[in-house]
């Protein structure tokens, strides 16, 4: 019982700790792009407060089923260019989280054997290394999430940033899209495909 608890709250602080990068990493760039356009508009709060970003059902489905999606900074994007830039950051940060946690995994930090087995040496390592598998398994998860057309996932952005008659037409289907992605959830495809590309990757 007490490993279950453990493992419980290693799998909540990494799905935490992915929000909070995904969103943080895009409002660093919106706001970098603000200030090279010299645009001091003000915002009802700061970027860095980064409990804004934790999403509560995007946490309890990163336990129930490695998938996780985060609370986006509330801009009013009305430029295309912008929303292609923050799209793209949003899938290449999730990425490279992915890509990190692999190496790691690949390179056996702490002694760590594959997905199941854990040979580091104390309590503390295993804790890292279970840390280090959870970010795998819900980077995966997030980067799947955000390929669904919704209005604040990063695909969303992107087709905001191609086409806004297209953007405006996935809003009127958000509610279908939203079921779509939960049946998927609900038969357990994205943790299912993202076991077996771990596993096929170590």
């Amino acid at each position: 019982m007490e490993e279950l608890i453990i493992e419980f709250i290693i799998c909540v602080a990494a799905a935490a700790v992915l929000m909070v990068v995904h969103e943080l990493s895009k409002a660093m760039v919106y706001m970098g792009i603000q200030r090279r356009r010299k645009n001091s508009r003000k915002y009802s709060h700061s970027i860095w407060e980064v409990h804004r970003y934790l999403d509560p059902v995007g946490i309890i489905l990163s336990v129930t089923s490695g998938v996780a999606f985060s609370r986006p900074f509330m801009f009013r994007i009305q430029d295309k260019r912008i929303n292609r830039i923050l799209g793209i950051t949003g899938f290449l940060v999730i990425i490279l989280c992915f890509l990190s946690s692999m190496a790691a995994l690949r390179c056996h930090v702490f002694g760590v054997s594959g997905m199941e087995t854990l040979e580091g040496q104390g309590f503390t390592a295993k804790i890292i290394t279970l840390f280090i598998q959870y970010i795998a398994i819900v980077s995966f998860g997030m980067f799947c999430t955000n390929l669904f057309p919704v209005s604040t996932f990063d695909m969303g952005l992107l087709i905001a940033g191609y086409s806004s008659q297209k953007y405006l037409g996935i809003i009127k289907m958000d509610a279908v899209i939203k079921v779509i992605f939960m049946v998927t959830v609900f038969l357990d495809l994205i943790n299912y495909g993202g076991y077996r590309l771990i596993s096929f990757l170590l």
